[in-house]
């Protein structure tokens, strides 16, 4: 999720070869989402960079923030996702 719009994030999705699940733009009402779960930064306009792992139920079951020029780590979110089954 970030604050840039749909075909931003197409355009980034499309660069990387595609992704297998789907991008939330918070783009308008700018922030609304990232405020609801906390992670909006007013100063800066954008959102925290943050992993949520939400469960079927859609309790989130986890959540990490991340340092800005830091990348999620892909096998932690994977065994934070395979924990839920």
């Amino acid at each position: 999720m970030s604050v840039d719009s749909p075909a931003t994030h197409t355009a980034w999705a499309n660069s990387l070869g595609g992704i297998p699940f789907p991008l939330l733009a918070d783009f308008h009402p700018k922030g609304r989402t990232g405020m609801a779960y906390g992670i909006y930064n007013e100063d800066r306009g954008t959102a925290r960079r943050s992993v949520f792992v939400i469960d079927a139920a859609g309790i989130i079951r986890h959540v990490h923030e991340y340092v800005p020029g830091t990348l999620p780590d892909p096998v932690q979110i994977l065994e934070e996702v395979k924990a839920l089954a």
